[in-house]
């Protein structure tokens, strides 16, 4: 083999080598990406659909037909819907409730082993409240729709009305961008390949000096400089294959900076939460929030209120992401604000109520627990919007202290006018309380299965 001839293979396979691995680090990024904005879509309309129902019956306190209009109407990718399955313990268990197309038929038989299966969890699981989880199964049933195909399901209970709200979509339209780069890119590949070979047989000098800076841009890109370039102003196929690389490297820069973003956005709400826990004679304090993604919506404060009285505040905001995070600074701000004229747990919470209520977007709530400890008197006053009651621990044992047994439970923001109970512990020495948010509640073992 002449040298010529090495050298063009030579250099062929050093550059084939290194676009390849690149763009297959690049492409099982964004798969993966793709796979989790999935199912966080999913999740995001099952979680609407369960905000909807619970606006409908806290203003009914019925499912209305605007309701099921309102749901049935949400469309997924392409193909994928909301329903509303019956739960209740009667003939019409499985009953299609809310659908597009196949309102009123029933679903608890074996032509749906799929429905049949998540029933059965769902009340093995004793039917608690917002019961959910993530399921697949390929569409092999009597059902409409494509035969065969794989499909991905969220389904969440809804215990007042005994219904199951579950958001599908088939996996070929959720990730149907993630094909079409990945058949692009090995087409790029295939016809990077044969044209290289093709103008670098005719012209191996003119094309070796083009080809080095693309493989030194690659190994820039490889060692981490997303800011590289490969600068060639041409109009052959190497142009061509630069814009493209660019292009590439423009969208990496772009996952960065949204990477960047949720970082400082994650910065953002740790810094709003205290730094550290007040120091009291007689107390002992632990504090620590731990989001479930980069950015979350728990949030706790210490506000002390005067010499002998110290505000203990914990909530939960609804969704996740940057938009919770902003809800938690809305709330912090709210809840502060409202401590510093008022001294009653619920007092604090109806006016940061009036306030959220206003700014909140629609569909958006904050439930907190509000708690003022008189450290004189050895008591415990508070007061609780919809936030998961603390645990006493005392003697060896835990219970959940009582709820108020006066006034409205609602989350923050929900309505203008909420008045709220408050009920008082008497404390001794000894006991401690663990403040804590539904993300201890919701935790799931490797099998989709809640811990309690």
């Amino acid at each position: 083999m002449k040298i010529r001839s090495k050298l063009l293979l030579a250099v062929l396979f050093e550059i084939a080598l290194t676009i390849v691995i690149v763009i297959l680090w690049a492409y099982q990024g964004a798969q993966n990406e793709l796979e989790q904005l999935a199912r966080d879509l999913l999740r995001a309309q099952t979680d609407f659909a369960y905000a909807v129902c619970d606006r409908y019956n806290q203003r009914y306190g019925h499912p209305t037909d605007e309701l099921k209009e309102q749901i049935s109407a949400v469309r997924i990718a392409i193909d994928g819907y909301i329903v509303a399955i019956d739960n209740s313990d009667t003939a019409d268990k499985g009953k299609l409730i809310i659908h597009p197309t196949d309102t009123g038929e029933n679903l608890n038989n074996p032509r749906f082993p799929h429905i049949q299966k998540i029933i059965n969890r769902i009340d093995q699981a004793g039917k608690p409240d917002r019961y959910s989880a993530y399921d697949e199964y390929h569409q092999e049933t009597g059902a409409r729709g494509r035969q065969g195909e794989r499909k991905i399901v969220y389904y969440m209970y809804y215990k007042p009305w005994d219904w199951i709200l579950l958001s599908s979509a088939y996996e070929r339209d959720l990730f149907q961008s993630a094909d079409v780069v990945r058949h692009r890119t090995v087409e790029a590949i295939a016809a990077m390949a044969i044209l290289a070979v093709i103008i670098m047989t005719l012209s191996i000098r003119k094309i070796l000096a083009p080809l080095r800076q693309l493989n030194q841009t690659s190994q820039e890109v490889a060692n981490g400089r997303l800011d590289a370039t490969f600068a060639i102003d041409s109009k052959d196929e190497i142009g061509e294959l630069a814009r493209s690389f660019n292009k590439m490297l423009q969208s990496l820069q772009h996952n960065l900076r949204i990477t960047q973003e949720f970082e400082i956005a994650r910065r953002m709400q740790m810094e709003m939460l205290p730094e550290t826990p007040p120091n009291l004679p007689g107390l002992q304090i632990e504090a620590r929030s731990q989001p479930a993604t980069e950015v979350g919506g728990d949030f706790y404060d210490f506000i002390t209120l005067g010499p002998h009285q110290l505000a203990v505040i914990v909530g939960d905001v609804s969704g996740k992401g940057v938009s919770s995070a902003m809800v938690v600074s809305a709330a912090l701000s709210a809840i502060r604000f409202a401590a510093e004229g008022h001294k009653t747990p619920a007092e604090i919470l109806g006016l940061a109520n009036r306030r959220l209520a206003v700014d909140l977007q629609r569909g958006m709530f904050v439930a907190a627990f509000c708690g003022i400890l008189d450290l004189a008197r050895g008591r415990l006053l508070y007061a609780n919007a919809g936030q998961t009651l603390p645990i006493l621990y005392r003697d060896g044992e835990a219970m959940l202290l009582p709820s108020p047994e006066e006034g409205d439970r609602f989350p923050l923001g929900i309505r203008r006018q909420i008045d709220y109970g408050e009920r008082h512990i008497d404390l001794a020495a000894g006991d401690m309380l663990v403040f804590y948010t539904d993300g201890i509640v919701d935790m799931m073992n490797g099998e989709s299965e809640p811990y309690s």
